[in-house]
């Protein structure tokens, strides 16, 4: 259960990352030889569920052991170019990714929401 919320967590802060970047994206249309940017997590994150290393550093004895919290959200850019002053940034896709990223963010927090009610339930219980 904790490792769904470290899980979540980190989806969360990739998914307000990507917003940022959308947002740059979206602000920087008419800019010269601006590339857009596009947050990379969801191969990272698939990556470390695969493998048998996803283990997180333990400060005390007693902590329960987690996933790796290692795994961050990063900004890329993209070497495209859809106008002729060198600006690769498409408005209909970044406004699609905007809703798709915002769709996301709403469902995680849903998520981690359902995660919170059953450890309070699994306390409450006891």
């Amino acid at each position: 259960m904790l490792q769904n919320i470290s899980v979540l967590n980190q989806a969360l802060d990739a998914s307000v990352l990507r917003h940022n970047a959308i947002s740059n994206n979206l602000a920087n249309v008419n800019t010269p030889n601006y590339k857009p940017q596009k947050v990379v997590f969801e191969e990272l994150l698939k990556g470390e569920l695969t493998n048998s290393t996803f283990v997180g550093k333990l400060t005390n004895p007693k902590h329960i052991p987690i996933g790796n919290s290692a795994t961050t959200p990063f900004i890329t850019e993209q070497p495209v170019v859809m106008q002729n002053n060198g600006n690769g940034v498409d408005v209909d896709q970044e406004m699609t990714n905007l809703t798709k990223n915002s769709i996301w963010y709403q469902t995680l927090s849903y998520q981690l929401g359902e995660e919170f009610n059953l450890l309070k339930t699994a306390i409450r219980s006891r």
